[in-house]
């Protein structure tokens, strides 16, 4: 296969659809009847508590993105800035949440079909296909993933507000009377569940190599999208709260549908299911364009075979990318859906925490070649050591089955990490390389752009020099 390069053609404005596009899906069309299950009319606080759990966390990856910009999101952020063996097994935790997570909206989006059409046929007929479409999708080019979700996002936005308005007429405040039916226990387990939908916000980060200016758009785009997404997340569930108790909205498998058929309107029905179906779609089409990334980082740096470190003509990882929807075909079979949920969630904390904590092991590196930088952050620490505490706290609030899946994938993936490392110190395989893309603009740590762009410029001049 010829060699081929990643490009950078996202903006800001790109940056921010990819994120929401992961963001606005499966978790306020689906998640939020389970959540609400759980917290009663009090999700709005779980929502909000969720929303502060992934800022802490995303301030740390905006810290970390403003030193290293390659591809790859937690893999090469932990690799680079904390050690190879975080980013072997941070990355691989994130990538098995969202190949999960893939498949739980693939199946999502089935629910919606069925109530667009008044069917009842089973959810993997529509998942397995879904899967594949958006794998295509992503073969063609993150240029026209991008513009896909442009559109997606667009309407995901548009038919949320139509909801909103729509259900802002018909709302009964004495749905809210009984607020937090469990308490303090029902709130923090909502917001467990609810935490599904705001895993998306690092999804930007894994086309760190195909962002324009990515020191600055990267961070811009995972706070952005955070702020508008939890927004949005808290006014739907009010509305649709006070359309239908908590109790119903919690036994439907399309509960915004459920929630607008009180209205007995047909048209805004309609409506919202086709909203389902574009949001998860996003969510799928998104989830396959990070997870290849990831792999796609992996297998450049021989931590799994090179043929995944390949780029087509098209400008993307084909391989990386089928074996991202061959995975997450498997989960549709073998996993239930609310398994899926706090099992993804569970391996999402964990490598988040190991990002907070790379976050913290950078901070102390920057001091030695940055002491301006240092000053200015003089208090940064505290950011992802509350996400440290956050995290494990909300990971608590999550079934135990669902913890004892991803410990257990932790556990073996870090074996493998141990035996790959061993056979590499014995010569029987190829040791790991740490490869620099030549279009990438990775920073070494501490040093401001202006520096290394002197020094490149000093390189080039005596280039010249040497030439005469």
């Amino acid at each position: 296969m010829a060699s081929y390069e990643l490009k950078r053609i996202l903006g800001l404005r790109s940056a921010v659809i990819i994120n929401l596009g992961a963001i606005i899906g499966a978790g306020i069309f689906v998640i939020i009847g389970i959540a609400a299950g759980k917290a009663g009319p009090a999700i709005i606080l779980s929502i909000f508590i969720s929303a502060i759990i992934a800022i802490f966390t995303g301030l740390s990856f905006s810290e970390i993105a403003q030193h290293i910009s390659k591809e790859g999101g937690v893999y090469e952020y932990a690799k680079e800035s904390f050690a190879p063996s975080a980013g072997f097994i941070g990355g691989t935790m994130w990538t098995f949440s969202n190949m999960i997570a893939i498949s739980a909206v693939a199946l999502s989006m089935g629910s919606y079909i069925n109530s667009l059409f008044h069917l009842h046929l089973n959810l993997i007929i529509y998942g397995i296909p879904v899967i594949i479409l958006f794998a295509v999708l992503n073969m063609l080019g993150i240029k026209n993933s991008a513009k896909t979700l442009s559109i997606l996002v667009g309407v995901n936005v548009v038919i949320l507000i139509i909801f909103i308005v729509s259900g802002l007429f018909y709302f009964k405040v004495s749905d809210f009377t009984n607020f937090a039916p469990r308490g303090f226990t029902g709130i923090m387990e909502g917001s467990a569940l609810i935490f599904f939908a705001f895993t998306g916000f690092s999804r930007i980060t894994t086309v760190g190599d195909e962002v324009k200016n990515p020191e600055k758009n990267i961070p811009k785009a995972i706070i952005i999208s955070i702020i508008i997404s939890s927004a949005l997340y808290a006014i739907v569930a009010v509305v649709a709260i006070g359309l239908i108790p908590s109790s119903s909205l919690a036994s439907a498998s399309a509960p915004l549908s459920a929630a607008i058929k009180i209205l007995h309107n047909p048209y805004l029905i309609v409506i919202i299911a086709v909203g389902g179906i574009t949001a998860t779609a996003g969510v799928v089409l998104t989830g396959i364009l990070g997870t290849s990334r990831v792999l796609f980082a992996m297998g450049r740096d021989r931590e799994i075979p090179e043929r995944f470190g390949k780029i087509d003509k098209f400008g993307t990882p084909l391989y990386s990318i089928l074996l991202s929807m061959a995975i997450s075909l498997l989960f549709v079979y073998f996993v239930g859906f609310s398994t899926i949920i706090e099992a993804s969630n569970v391996s999402v904390l964990i490598a988040y925490s190991i990002i907070d904590f790379s976050a913290i092991i950078l901070w102390k590196k920057v001091k030695k070649d940055n002491p301006v930088h240092l000053r200015e952050q003089k208090y940064f620490f505290l950011i992802p050591l509350l996400g440290i505490i956050t995290i494990f706290i909300t990971i608590g609030y999550l079934g135990l089955y669902a913890i004892e899946i991803s410990l257990s994938v932790l556990v073996i993936v870090s074996v493998i990490y141990g035996l790959k490392h061993i056979l590499e110190s014995k010569n029987v395989i190829k040791s790991a390389k740490k490869v620099m893309p030549r279009i990438s603009a990775v920073r070494e740590f501490g040093k401001i752009r202006h520096k290394v762009e002197e020094e490149d410029n000093g390189k080039v001049l005596n280039s010249h020099d040497n030439e005469s």
